[in-house]
């Protein structure tokens, strides 16, 4: 093949690379091998854009942004590439350029770039250089950088530090506040048995609660142990993820006679605010087992009621019976429990509460 055919060729491939960019490629009749060499070493393709693709979105979360490129046809190695980002498709308002930046050797050449302002449009595109040639530029691509977001660590609520619980205790936290178009809320709560998170005894995700969002562990923690507890807020859509709250710490114990009834009811005892105190005041009677029952009237209902319950770990707690009461409508609990001080007696729809012989028992009712 004369030297004259492969420049013909050369030509054919540049034009389908589209963008190629040629020094000396018509030569004179007769030129010599030297001159023809010349001229292949001057021929250079244009880079073809890959990513970010065109009209991508990027969360700002995910900066700094990278940007790769297919690598230039070129005759000869060492090519070197420009990489423009602008605010506008003309390029008048160019905001970074990374230059000489040496081609990849997997047949893509990739640069990163700094960070960029979150919440608007940019263009970018690259070119090639070597053998003495600057290539011509690709096809500019637009991307967007989404907005910035941020997400503030939540505020524990309870249990707080050297706080007594039982082996299931409702981890609570005020609601982590946040600014930007944040997505859906979602809250990490984790248990260990170090400050430190060395040893993690339970993780729990849950959806975010109305103003406040708590976790109970799936399962009994150890009993008699120190442990310590920390949640954190997170927005998957946009990838951002809070700081962890302060680590608390707490204790557990055996669970009070009303939170052992409540679990085999399936149920937490206190799944808001937690009541002060602790146990060991009052003495559980008679009737206290679960199971369903059906009232003088035949309504069939859950015996023991979750709010009869309560009462009663108020009253272990050292609550006196309307103390007990007030402090539930107090703290968002409801209960249509009413005390009769005179009888010693709480009395609620279906059966009423009875002190008698020491004991708080449960008697059904037999009619209005």
């Amino acid at each position: 093949m004369t030297n004259k055919n492969f420049l013909s060729i050369l030509a054919a491939a540049c034009a389908i690379a589209a963008g190629c960019s040629q020094t000396n490629a018509t030569q004179p009749t007769g030129s010599t091998t030297t001159a023809d060499t010349t001229a292949l070493t001057a021929s250079i393709a244009a880079p073809r854009p890959l990513t970010p693709a065109n009209n991508a979105q990027i969360r700002n979360a995910d900066q700094p942004v990278a940007l790769v490129v297919q690598n230039a046809i070129s005759t000869k190695p060492g090519v070197t590439y420009t990489f423009e980002v602008a605010t506008d498709a003309a390029f008048s308002g160019k905001i970074q350029t990374k230059d000489a930046v040496t081609e990849g050797a997997s047949g893509q050449t990739a640069v990163r770039l700094d960070a960029l302002a979150p919440a608007r449009d940019y263009w970018w595109h690259a070119r090639a250089a070597g053998s003495g040639t600057t290539g011509l530029f690709g096809a500019a691509y637009k991307f967007t950088v989404g907005p910035a977001i941020t997400i503030n660590p939540p505020v524990p609520i309870g249990p707080l530090n050297a706080q007594t619980t039982d082996q299931r205790p409702v981890l609570r936290v005020v609601n982590a506040g946040r600014s930007g178009p944040a997505g859906a809320i979602t809250y990490r709560f984790e248990i260990a048995t170090t400050p430190a998170f060395g040893t993690i005894l339970i993780t729990g995700i849950v959806p975010e609660g109305v103003n406040e969002t708590g976790f109970i562990p799936p399962s009994d923690l150890p009993l008699n142990a120190t442990l310590y507890w920390r949640a954190s807020a997170s927005d998957a859509l946009n990838g951002i993820v809070s700081a962890p709250s302060t680590v608390q710490s707490f204790t557990t114990s055996r669970p009070s006679q009303a939170a052992a009834v409540a679990a085999q009811l399936g149920v937490a005892l206190w799944p808001g605010v937690q009541p002060p105190g602790a146990p060991g005041h009052a003495t559980m009677g008679s009737f206290w087992t679960v199971e369903p029952l059906v009232s003088f009237n035949g309504i069939r209902f859950q015996n023991p009621p979750i709010d009869q319950l309560q009462i009663f770990d108020l009253m272990d707690r050292g609550m006196d019976p309307q103390s007990a009461i007030d402090w539930m409508h107090g703290n968002g609990y409801q209960t249509v429990g009413v005390y009769y001080p005179s009888v010693a007696v709480i009395g609620f729809p279906f059966e009423y509460m009875a002190f008698i012989n020491g004991r708080w028992d449960i008697v059904l009712r037999t009619g209005a």
